[in-house]
């Protein structure tokens, strides 16, 4: 009876030892199986993210940066390229706050892109169809000092949404030629006013 006993007890402690390392190996192999997968997602985002870049041409050269002259404005020929060798989502946005008496926005014309939502836009693979867009940007500056303009892009893989900065901003698009007053100061120049000794008449003309 005894030593029927004793032999169901050590059945008892080896059943209990081998479901213990059963569970253990178990145990580290999913462990090992998720630090793995982590690893390789982590490795894969960093690789991709980490070699995406953008280039952003204002009127044929590189920069970013819009400076235009007191009391004047101007349009600059901004080109937005993907120099990469994979499709990517691109952002592309003025930062930080506008001083009274400046202006920025975007012109529709045939031809021209149109900036992208906040979530941005994708463009094609480097030296593909699609790989670069172009826009009109025109800046007013009323003020009695010269004043510049920092643009900013932000690039991201294809199949995320892009998000601004704190302090970017999307451009507006710009409907009309200008304000009253900034049609009154086209006429100066183009000589449309008309001036004697006694009086002077302003002449605006309305385009339709």
């Amino acid at each position: 009876m005894k030593k029927i006993l004793l032999e169901t007890s050590f059945s008892k402690i080896y059943m209990i030892i081998m479901v213990i390392i059963t569970l253990l190996i178990l145990g580290g192999y999913f462990s090992y199986a998720m630090f793995t997968v982590t690893k390789e997602k982590e490795n894969a985002i960093s690789i991709v993210t980490g070699n995406l870049t953008s280039e952003l041409l204002i009127d044929g050269k590189e920069g970013n940066t819009l400076t235009v002259p007191a009391n004047s404005r101007q349009d600059f020929i901004v080109t937005l390229n993907n120099p990469n060798n994979r499709i990517a989502r691109f952002n592309f946005y003025y930062l930080g706050s506008l001083h009274d008496g400046v202006d920025i926005g975007y012109i529709e014309k045939e031809g021209i892109n149109t900036p992208p939502s906040g979530t941005g836009i994708n463009l094609e693979k480097v030296d593909t169809t699609g790989s670069s867009n172009t826009y009109i940007v025109r800046v007013s500056n009323t003020t009695e000092s010269e004043i510049s303009i920092e643009l900013g892009v932000s690039v991201g893989l294809d199949y995320n949404d892009l998000e601004l900065p704190d302090d970017g901003h999307l451009l507006r698009k710009i409907t009309s030629e200008g304000t009253v007053s900034e049609v009154i100061k086209d006429d100066i120049m183009n000589n449309l006013n008309y001036e004697d000794e006694e009086q002077t008449f302003v002449t605006v003309s309305t385009i339709l």
